[in-house]
Protein backbone atom coordinates (compact mmCIF):
# COMPACT_ATOMS: atom_id res chain seq x y z
CA UNK A 1 0.00 0.00 0.00
CA UNK A 2 1.42 3.39 -0.99
CA UNK A 3 2.33 6.06 1.52
CA UNK A 4 -0.19 8.40 -0.11
CA UNK A 5 -3.02 5.93 0.44
CA UNK A 6 -2.00 5.39 4.04
CA UNK A 7 -2.00 9.13 4.61
CA UNK A 8 -5.40 9.51 2.99
CA UNK A 9 -6.87 6.87 5.26
CA UNK A 10 -5.13 8.35 8.27
CA UNK A 11 -6.44 11.82 7.48
CA UNK A 12 -9.92 10.44 7.17
CA UNK A 13 -9.76 9.02 10.69
CA UNK A 14 -10.03 12.44 12.35
CA UNK A 15 -13.12 11.82 14.45
CA UNK A 16 -16.00 13.81 15.86
CA UNK A 17 -14.17 14.44 19.14
CA UNK A 18 -11.23 16.10 17.38
CA UNK A 19 -13.56 18.27 15.32
CA UNK A 20 -15.32 19.24 18.55
CA UNK A 21 -12.00 20.29 20.08
CA UNK A 22 -11.30 22.41 16.99
CA UNK A 23 -14.61 24.16 17.55
CA UNK A 24 -13.91 24.74 21.25
CA UNK A 25 -10.71 26.50 20.20
CA UNK A 26 -12.66 28.35 17.53
CA UNK A 27 -15.19 29.50 20.13
CA UNK A 28 -12.32 30.80 22.26
CA UNK A 29 -11.07 32.81 19.29
CA UNK A 30 -14.48 34.22 18.35
CA UNK A 31 -15.55 35.07 21.90
CA UNK A 32 -12.36 37.13 22.07
CA UNK A 33 -13.35 38.81 18.80
CA UNK A 34 -16.78 39.80 20.08
CA UNK A 35 -15.41 41.04 23.41
CA UNK A 36 -12.94 43.13 21.42
CA UNK A 37 -15.89 44.41 19.37
CA UNK A 38 -17.69 45.42 22.57
CA UNK A 39 -14.57 47.28 23.71
CA UNK A 40 -14.29 49.11 20.39
CA UNK A 41 -17.97 50.05 20.46
CA UNK A 42 -17.61 51.55 23.94
CA UNK A 43 -14.35 53.42 23.45
CA UNK A 44 -12.28 51.13 25.66
CA UNK A 45 -9.50 50.42 23.12
CA UNK A 46 -6.48 52.72 23.22
CA UNK A 47 -3.64 50.32 22.46
CA UNK A 48 -3.01 46.99 20.76
CA UNK A 49 -2.06 45.33 24.05
CA UNK A 50 -5.41 44.82 25.78
CA UNK A 51 -7.05 41.98 27.75
CA UNK A 52 -9.58 41.38 24.96
CA UNK A 53 -6.81 41.14 22.36
CA UNK A 54 -5.17 38.62 24.70
CA UNK A 55 -8.34 36.47 24.57
CA UNK A 56 -8.55 36.81 20.78
CA UNK A 57 -4.94 35.95 20.02
CA UNK A 58 -4.64 33.22 22.65
CA UNK A 59 -7.69 31.63 20.99
CA UNK A 60 -5.89 31.83 17.68
CA UNK A 61 -2.79 30.27 19.23
CA UNK A 62 -4.91 27.44 20.64
CA UNK A 63 -6.37 26.80 17.15
CA UNK A 64 -2.92 26.81 15.57
CA UNK A 65 -1.41 24.43 18.14
CA UNK A 66 -4.38 22.04 17.92
CA UNK A 67 -4.25 21.84 14.12
CA UNK A 68 -0.49 21.20 14.41
CA UNK A 69 -1.16 18.40 16.91
CA UNK A 70 -3.70 16.53 14.77
CA UNK A 71 -1.46 16.94 11.72
CA UNK A 72 1.48 15.54 13.67
CA UNK A 73 -0.63 12.59 14.82
CA UNK A 74 -1.41 11.78 11.18
CA UNK A 75 2.26 12.08 10.29
CA UNK A 76 3.16 9.57 13.00
CA UNK A 77 0.53 7.11 11.71
CA UNK A 78 1.84 7.30 8.15
CA UNK A 79 5.61 6.90 8.40
CA UNK A 80 7.75 8.96 6.05
CA UNK A 81 4.77 11.09 5.02
CA UNK A 82 5.35 14.78 4.44
CA UNK A 83 3.79 17.39 6.70
CA UNK A 84 1.61 18.64 3.85
CA UNK A 85 0.31 15.14 3.12
CA UNK A 86 -0.46 14.60 6.82
CA UNK A 87 -2.89 17.51 7.12
CA UNK A 88 -6.34 16.03 7.93
CA UNK A 89 -9.02 16.04 5.28
CA UNK A 90 -10.78 19.38 5.26
CA UNK A 91 -8.04 21.17 7.21
CA UNK A 92 -5.69 22.31 4.44
CA UNK A 93 -7.46 25.65 4.14
CA UNK A 94 -7.39 25.78 7.94
CA UNK A 95 -3.59 25.50 7.91
CA UNK A 96 -3.44 28.28 5.33
CA UNK A 97 -5.78 30.27 7.58
CA UNK A 98 -3.40 29.84 10.54
CA UNK A 99 -0.59 31.36 8.45
CA UNK A 100 -2.76 34.19 7.11
CA UNK A 101 -4.09 35.02 10.59
CA UNK A 102 -0.51 35.15 11.91
CA UNK A 103 0.47 37.59 9.15
CA UNK A 104 -2.65 39.66 9.88
CA UNK A 105 -1.88 39.70 13.61
CA UNK A 106 1.66 40.99 13.09
CA UNK A 107 0.34 43.53 10.61
CA UNK A 108 -2.42 44.56 13.02
CA UNK A 109 0.09 45.27 15.79
CA UNK A 110 2.25 47.36 13.45
CA UNK A 111 -0.77 49.14 11.97
CA UNK A 112 -2.10 50.16 15.38
CA UNK A 113 1.35 51.23 16.53
CA UNK A 114 1.88 53.46 13.49
CA UNK A 115 -1.63 54.70 12.69
CA UNK A 116 -3.43 54.31 16.03
CA UNK A 117 -6.73 52.61 16.86
CA UNK A 118 -9.61 52.83 14.36
CA UNK A 119 -13.18 53.47 15.44
CA UNK A 120 -16.63 52.50 14.16
CA UNK A 121 -16.85 51.14 10.59
CA UNK A 122 -13.21 52.07 9.92
CA UNK A 123 -12.19 49.39 12.43
CA UNK A 124 -14.20 46.75 10.57
CA UNK A 125 -12.76 47.69 7.18
CA UNK A 126 -9.16 48.08 8.32
CA UNK A 127 -6.86 46.14 5.92
CA UNK A 128 -5.25 44.12 8.73
CA UNK A 129 -8.63 43.28 10.25
CA UNK A 130 -9.83 41.97 6.88
CA UNK A 131 -6.72 39.78 6.69
CA UNK A 132 -7.59 38.43 10.16
CA UNK A 133 -11.16 37.79 8.92
CA UNK A 134 -9.80 35.80 5.98
CA UNK A 135 -7.66 33.61 8.22
CA UNK A 136 -10.45 33.09 10.75
CA UNK A 137 -12.93 31.98 8.08
CA UNK A 138 -10.46 29.44 6.72
CA UNK A 139 -9.84 28.01 10.20
CA UNK A 140 -13.46 27.93 11.36
CA UNK A 141 -14.83 26.19 8.27
CA UNK A 142 -12.41 23.23 8.57
CA UNK A 143 -14.68 20.88 10.61
CA UNK A 144 -17.60 21.49 8.25
CA UNK A 145 -15.46 20.61 5.23
CA UNK A 146 -14.06 17.54 6.98
CA UNK A 147 -17.43 16.22 8.13
CA UNK A 148 -19.05 16.93 4.76
CA UNK A 149 -16.48 14.58 3.27
CA UNK A 150 -16.53 11.89 5.97
CA UNK A 151 -20.07 11.75 7.36
CA UNK A 152 -22.00 9.12 5.38
CA UNK A 153 -25.27 9.25 7.33
CA UNK A 154 -27.69 11.56 5.53
CA UNK A 155 -29.68 12.11 8.73
CA UNK A 156 -27.20 12.28 11.64
CA UNK A 157 -28.22 13.15 15.19
CA UNK A 158 -27.83 16.69 16.51
CA UNK A 159 -25.03 15.56 18.82
CA UNK A 160 -23.07 13.90 16.04
CA UNK A 161 -23.50 16.86 13.69
CA UNK A 162 -22.77 19.50 16.35
CA UNK A 163 -19.13 20.21 15.35
CA UNK A 164 -20.18 20.83 11.74
CA UNK A 165 -23.14 22.97 12.87
CA UNK A 166 -20.87 24.97 15.15
CA UNK A 167 -18.41 25.43 12.30
CA UNK A 168 -21.16 26.93 10.16
CA UNK A 169 -22.58 28.97 13.06
CA UNK A 170 -19.20 30.48 13.92
CA UNK A 171 -18.54 31.30 10.27
CA UNK A 172 -21.77 33.22 9.89
CA UNK A 173 -21.32 34.86 13.30
CA UNK A 174 -17.98 36.25 12.14
CA UNK A 175 -19.59 37.54 8.94
CA UNK A 176 -22.36 39.13 11.02
CA UNK A 177 -19.69 40.73 13.21
CA UNK A 178 -18.09 42.44 10.23
CA UNK A 179 -21.57 43.50 9.09
CA UNK A 180 -22.66 44.65 12.56
CA UNK A 181 -23.70 48.04 11.16
CA UNK A 182 -26.33 46.18 9.09
CA UNK A 183 -27.60 43.88 11.88
CA UNK A 184 -31.21 45.08 12.18
CA UNK A 185 -31.60 44.24 15.85
CA UNK A 186 -28.92 46.81 16.71
CA UNK A 187 -30.60 49.68 14.84
CA UNK A 188 -32.93 52.27 16.34
CA UNK A 189 -35.55 51.66 13.72
CA UNK A 190 -38.12 53.93 15.31
CA UNK A 191 -35.77 56.82 14.48
CA UNK A 192 -35.75 56.00 10.74
CA UNK A 193 -38.07 58.58 9.22
CA UNK A 194 -36.16 60.21 6.38
CA UNK A 195 -36.21 58.46 3.00
CA UNK A 196 -32.52 57.51 3.06
CA UNK A 197 -32.73 56.18 6.63
CA UNK A 198 -35.78 54.06 5.81
CA UNK A 199 -34.12 52.70 2.66
CA UNK A 200 -31.01 51.71 4.64
CA UNK A 201 -33.20 50.04 7.28
CA UNK A 202 -34.93 47.90 4.63
CA UNK A 203 -31.56 46.85 3.19
CA UNK A 204 -30.40 45.98 6.72
CA UNK A 205 -33.46 43.75 7.16
CA UNK A 206 -32.56 41.90 3.98
CA UNK A 207 -28.90 41.46 5.00
CA UNK A 208 -29.87 40.23 8.47
CA UNK A 209 -32.36 37.81 6.92
CA UNK A 210 -29.65 36.34 4.69
CA UNK A 211 -27.28 35.92 7.64
CA UNK A 212 -29.97 33.97 9.47
CA UNK A 213 -31.40 31.69 6.77
CA UNK A 214 -28.33 30.89 4.65
CA UNK A 215 -26.66 28.68 7.30
CA UNK A 216 -29.76 26.49 7.37
CA UNK A 217 -29.89 26.23 3.59
CA UNK A 218 -26.19 25.38 3.42
CA UNK A 219 -26.45 22.44 5.83
CA UNK A 220 -29.61 21.19 4.13
CA UNK A 221 -27.66 20.71 0.90
CA UNK A 222 -25.67 18.00 2.67
CA UNK A 223 -27.84 16.53 5.45
CA UNK A 224 -31.38 16.32 6.74
CA UNK A 225 -31.47 18.74 9.63
CA UNK A 226 -31.71 17.26 13.13
CA UNK A 227 -34.28 18.88 15.38
CA UNK A 228 -32.83 21.93 17.12
CA UNK A 229 -30.64 23.11 14.25
CA UNK A 230 -32.62 26.25 13.45
CA UNK A 231 -32.85 27.25 17.11
CA UNK A 232 -29.14 26.60 17.57
CA UNK A 233 -28.18 28.79 14.60
CA UNK A 234 -30.56 31.62 15.53
CA UNK A 235 -29.72 31.78 19.23
CA UNK A 236 -25.99 31.31 18.62
CA UNK A 237 -25.88 34.33 16.34
CA UNK A 238 -28.24 36.40 18.48
CA UNK A 239 -26.25 35.88 21.68
CA UNK A 240 -22.90 36.73 20.12
CA UNK A 241 -24.27 39.84 18.39
CA UNK A 242 -25.88 40.94 21.65
CA UNK A 243 -22.43 40.90 23.27
CA UNK A 244 -21.47 43.89 21.12
CA UNK A 245 -23.89 46.13 23.06
CA UNK A 246 -23.65 44.51 26.46
CA UNK A 247 -26.94 42.61 25.90
CA UNK A 248 -28.91 45.85 25.79
CA UNK A 249 -30.72 44.39 22.76
CA UNK A 250 -31.62 41.14 24.51
CA UNK A 251 -35.05 41.18 22.84
CA UNK A 252 -33.41 39.80 19.69
CA UNK A 253 -32.50 36.64 21.59
CA UNK A 254 -36.13 36.12 22.63
CA UNK A 255 -37.43 36.79 19.11
CA UNK A 256 -34.95 34.42 17.48
CA UNK A 257 -35.46 31.76 20.15
CA UNK A 258 -39.21 31.71 19.48
CA UNK A 259 -38.66 31.78 15.71
CA UNK A 260 -36.05 29.02 15.91
CA UNK A 261 -38.28 26.67 17.87
CA UNK A 262 -41.18 27.22 15.46
CA UNK A 263 -38.80 26.75 12.51
CA UNK A 264 -37.56 23.46 13.94
CA UNK A 265 -41.12 22.24 14.44
CA UNK A 266 -42.04 23.16 10.87
CA UNK A 267 -38.99 21.41 9.42
CA UNK A 268 -39.57 18.34 11.59
CA UNK A 269 -43.08 18.02 10.18
CA UNK A 270 -41.69 17.76 6.62
CA UNK A 271 -38.39 16.02 7.37
CA UNK A 272 -39.25 13.02 5.20
CA UNK A 273 -39.72 15.24 2.16
CA UNK A 274 -36.87 15.77 -0.28
CA UNK A 275 -34.89 18.97 0.34
CA UNK A 276 -36.16 20.44 -2.94
CA UNK A 277 -39.84 19.99 -2.08
CA UNK A 278 -42.07 23.06 -2.17
CA UNK A 279 -42.84 22.68 1.54
CA UNK A 280 -39.27 23.67 2.37
CA UNK A 281 -39.58 26.78 0.25
CA UNK A 282 -42.71 27.64 2.19
CA UNK A 283 -40.83 27.28 5.49
CA UNK A 284 -38.06 29.58 4.28
CA UNK A 285 -40.70 32.14 3.33
CA UNK A 286 -42.38 31.86 6.73
CA UNK A 287 -39.21 32.10 8.84
CA UNK A 288 -38.36 35.75 7.98
CA UNK A 289 -42.05 36.65 8.09
CA UNK A 290 -42.23 35.29 11.64
CA UNK A 291 -38.97 36.94 12.78
CA UNK A 292 -39.81 40.41 11.51
CA UNK A 293 -43.48 40.21 12.49
CA UNK A 294 -42.34 39.62 16.07
CA UNK A 295 -39.79 42.41 15.69
CA UNK A 296 -42.32 44.98 14.49
CA UNK A 297 -44.83 43.83 17.10
CA UNK A 298 -42.19 44.45 19.77
CA UNK A 299 -41.60 47.95 18.39
CA UNK A 300 -45.32 48.69 18.31
CA UNK A 301 -45.88 47.50 21.88
CA UNK A 302 -42.77 48.72 23.69
CA UNK A 303 -41.22 51.46 21.56
CA UNK A 304 -42.34 53.79 18.78
CA UNK A 305 -43.06 52.78 15.19
CA UNK A 306 -43.92 55.56 12.79
CA UNK A 307 -43.70 53.42 9.67
CA UNK A 308 -46.81 53.01 7.57
CA UNK A 309 -48.29 49.51 7.07
CA UNK A 310 -46.94 49.59 3.53
CA UNK A 311 -43.41 50.01 4.85
CA UNK A 312 -43.34 47.50 7.68
CA UNK A 313 -45.67 45.04 5.95
CA UNK A 314 -43.75 45.28 2.67
CA UNK A 315 -40.44 44.82 4.48
CA UNK A 316 -41.68 41.64 6.14
CA UNK A 317 -42.98 40.29 2.84
CA UNK A 318 -39.90 41.09 0.73
CA UNK A 319 -37.62 39.44 3.31
CA UNK A 320 -39.78 36.32 3.08
CA UNK A 321 -39.74 36.38 -0.71
CA UNK A 322 -35.95 36.82 -0.91
CA UNK A 323 -35.46 33.97 1.53
CA UNK A 324 -37.77 31.76 -0.50
CA UNK A 325 -35.91 32.69 -3.69
CA UNK A 326 -32.60 31.71 -2.13
CA UNK A 327 -34.08 28.39 -1.01
CA UNK A 328 -35.01 27.66 -4.62
CA UNK A 329 -31.44 28.29 -5.76
CA UNK A 330 -29.73 26.38 -2.93
CA UNK A 331 -32.00 23.32 -2.87
CA UNK A 332 -30.06 20.20 -3.98
CA UNK A 333 -31.32 18.94 -7.32
CA UNK A 334 -32.45 15.36 -7.80
CA UNK A 335 -31.34 14.07 -11.19
CA UNK A 336 -34.20 13.17 -13.49
CA UNK A 337 -36.93 14.80 -11.41
CA UNK A 338 -38.70 18.07 -11.90
CA UNK A 339 -38.41 20.58 -9.06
Amino acid sequence: MSVQLKVARSAGTVGIFKHAVTMVMGMWLIVGLFIDGFAHNHGAVETFFTPWHAILYSGYLACAIWILIITYQNKIKAHHATWAASIPTGYKLGVAGVIIFFIGGIGDMLWHTIFGIEKNIEALLSPTHLILLTGALMILTSPYRAMSYAEKDISPSFRRLLPALTSVALTFAVMAFFLMYAWSFRQNLWMAREEDAVAKAVVDFLITTMLLVLPIMLVMRRWKLPFGTVTYFFVFEAVLMAVLDGFSHYGSIVILLISGIIGDLLLKSIKEKEAGAWQYRGVFFLLPVLIWSLYFADLRLFHTLDWSPELWGGTIFICGLCSMGLSMLTAPLTTGRKQ
